[in-house]
């Protein structure tokens, strides 16, 4: 009897000891509601975030294929991934995202100098009109043009001034 006593508390321990130890969760991270978070403001949300976490200016040739070949081709990139590598590198930036509908997103961004601090305000920020298209199940950026500020028909989706 106290063998298999004994063989039972080995047992026992042996399968306390292979159970996972318990991890601690964080809390999770806030996010905007499922209304303003769309496909479309995750697109130009990773487009800002490969920007920003680039490391080299060659890193900035996958945002780039975030692009159609259409907005590849405006008058400032002119179909060049070099001319797309030298505008972005010189800069990081902050932005906040507004949810204009299904395929819309209004950028309100400050971009600073690479080597600066990071700002904490948006002052002399400005607008951009990302228009995007859906291109064999994924979304891609097809325009971007200045715009003004966006109006009721937005909202705000994504503020990566105050959460970066």
């Amino acid at each position: 009897m106290k063998k298999i006593q004994l063989l039972a508390l080995l047992l026992l321990v042996f399968l306390a000891a292979c159970t996972p130890a318990a991890t601690p969760t964080s809390a999770p991270v806030p996010t905007a509601d499922d209304a303003s978070f769309s496909p479309a403001v995750a697109t130009v949300d990773m487009f800002y975030t490969l920007i920003n976490v680039a490391q080299s200016s060659e890193e900035l040739g996958t945002p780039w294929y975030i692009l159609t070949p259409e907005e590849q081709c405006n008058p400032l990139y002119n179909c060049e991934t070099t001319n797309f590598q030298t505008n972005w590198w010189q800069s990081h930036v902050v932005y906040r995202l507004y949810n204009c509908g299904p395929t819309t997103v209004i950028a309100e961004e400050l971009r600073y100098p690479r080597s600066g601090s990071r700002p904490s305000t948006m002052t002399g920020s400005k607008y951009w009109n990302y228009a995007l298209v859906d291109d064999s199940g994924l979304l891609m950026v097809s325009k971007v043009s200045a715009t003004k500020a966006p109006g009721s028909e937005c909202i705000l989706a994504l503020d990566r001034l105050a959460n970066p």
